[in-house]
This record gives C-alpha cells, sequence and structure tokens, in this order.
C-alpha cells in the first residue's frame, strides 16, 4: 500500500525520544491519517493502522498494549515557539481515545498545531509510508525523516550536538559508540534509498568532530533499483572530494574547454544557490523555536 506522509518541517525538530521501530511507524501512521483532517477527531480502526504503519505482532492485547505506550511518549512531544520576549511550549496531540470493544483509536491534533499537518504549500518532508516501515532501526528511520526534507538537494549538515538530539543518541557515547551503534544501521539500511549515499566527518581545530555531512543524489521522478547492501563511505577527517576539488582545480581547468568551464560555473551557482536556500530555511526553523 504505497501512502504518503506529508507534515511541515519544524515536526522534524522535535526528537521522537525513547520510541522504539514499531512506536516510530505507529506514530507516522497516526500522523498520515490526520493530513488535512484540520482539528477534528479521526477515527482509525485497528486493522487500518496495523496495515498502514506495518505491524508485525498479531497479539490484540500487544497492540493496545503498543498504542497506549505510543500516546504516553506522545505526551512528552512538544513543540516550542521561543523569542526574546515569550516562550510557548505546546503538546503536539490532544485527544486520544482507545475504543477496546470496538477496536479503533481516536485522535486529534492541537488547534495550536493545526498548520503542521494541515494546508501543506511549502517547506515540508514527504515521504511513503512503506518507505519508512521497512527499515529495522530506530536511528535509521529517525535518520530517514531527516535526509528526506533535504531530498531536493541531496546535501544535509548538522552539528554533533544537534545530531544526538534528533537521532535521541546518549550523550555517553563517544563517536566510536555512534559508529557502531547508529552508522552501522544507517549504512546498512538507507543506501537502497538514498543512492550514494556518503557520511563524512569535518573535525574542528581540537580534532574533535563538529559537523557531519550526509552527500546522496537528489531524488527525481524516475523510481531506481539499488541492491540493499550497497556501502556508504565514512572520512574521519577532511571529505575526500573536498580534497581531490582543491588539488586538482588548477590541473583542470587548464584541460577544461570554455564550454565545459562555463557549464561547470553554471553548476556551482546553483550548488551556492541551493545551500543558501536551504540555510535560510533551518534559520527560520530555529526562528520560531
Amino acid at each position: 500500500m504505497n501512502v504518503t506522509t506529508v507534515y511541515k518541517n519544524e515536526m522534524n525538530l522535535v526528537p521522537l525520544k525513547n520510541f522504539t521501530s514499531a512506536e516510530i511507524d505507529l506514530f507516522f501512521a497516526i500522523c498520515t491519517k490526520l493530513k488535512n483532517e484540520g482539528t477534528k477527531k479521526v477515527k482509525y480502526n485497528f486493522s487500518e493502522l496495523k496495515t498502514l504503519s506495518d505491524y508485525y505482532s498479531r497479539s490484540l492485547t500487544r497492540f493496545i498494549h503498543d498504542l497506549e505506550k505510543v500516546y504516553d511518549k506522545m505526551l512528552r512531544l512538544t513543540y516550542t515557539n521561543r523569542n526574546e520576549k515569550v516562550i510557548q511550549k505546546f503538546v503536539l496531540f490532544t485527544t486520544y481515545k482507545i475504543d477496546i470493544d470496538n477496536e479503533y483509536l481516536e485522535i486529534s491534533v492541537n488547534p495550536e498545531l493545526e498548520y503542521i499537518l494541515n494546508n501543506l504549500t511549502g517547506n515540508f518532508t514527504k515521504f511513503e509510508l512503506q518507505e519508512l516501515t521497512q527499515l529495522k532501526s530506530s536511528h535509521s528511520k529517525n535518520m530517514f525523516r531527516l535526509l528526506k526534507q533535504f531530498k531536493s538537494t541531496g546535501y544535509y549538515k548538522v552539528g554533533i550536538d544537534e545530531f544526538r538530539e534528533r537521532l535521541d543518541i546518549p550523550q555517553s557515547y563517544r563517536m566510536s559508540d555512534i559508529d557502531k551503534k547508529v552508522f552501522k544501521y544507517i549504512r546498512d539500511e538507507l543506501p537502497s534509498i538514498f543512492i550514494n549515499l556518503q557520511i563524512n566527518k569535518i573535525k574542528g581545530k581540537r580534532g574533535k568532530v563538529e559537523y557531519l555531512e550526509f552527500h546522496f543524489e537528489k531524488e527525481n521522478n524516475t523510481k531506481r533499483t539499488v541492491k540493499p547492501n550497497t556501502k556508504v563511505d565514512s572520512y574521519e577527517m577532511t571529505p575526500q572530494w573536498l580534497l581531490d576539488m582543491k588539488e586538482g582545480k588548477e590541473r583542470k581547468e587548464k584541460e577544461m574547454s570554455a564550454q565545459e568551464k562555463a557549464e561547470l560555473e553554471q553548476k556551482k551557482q546553483e550548488l551556492i544557490k541551493e545551500f543558501k536556500k536551504m540555510e535560510e530555511e533551518k534559520k527560520n526553523l530555529k526562528s520560531k523555536q
């Protein structure tokens, strides 16, 4: 079943803390159903919700238990609107009712945050729900939704502290732990969706990783089949693409024709334009916190 999930980019600023892989699937299945429903109460029957979230357990008791756990965690999800004079915090969802006898879930969006799931015309994240539910790791799922926000540019740069927060990574994890417990699953699962995915670690003056860069092919309307075990490159220091660009710049420019130089300059300006647009969107999102 191809079902599209769409929401404002602001929701990517809300970490899904302590959500399991199955709970993330249920959460976004619920969000998908609420799309363009305003603030009215929306009902899910259990079978529909199981299908959308690709729920694996047949036990009704287990399913009800997981729905309750999802709501308990959803109550702790807050969206923050912050400026110099006022700090406001909102719970994303209000009404939440599990009818065990009739096997349905009823839920509604907080009126203050109705815009996040309704009448979306720009600055939104969009993906097929099935792409998310087929992933196994919760870290892969959270990375998936972040990269989907930048699918039109194929580039995402994030500070290491912000990365920890977005993926709900314990502060006790060293970079070696992140490699084994986070990047391992991202490398295994995401290259089948984000073509030619590369993870670059950018170190600061003290030799510690300060930023992460994610590069992948921009999405278009052409469907491509990629082997699921595609490997991902990871660079501990300056990315190789940047070294190659610096070291080979003079040689390449001498070998280029006038037309090739013009095409290269055009591509460069397009990348600069896309990067500025991305930075402006990020700045606008942070100003709303």
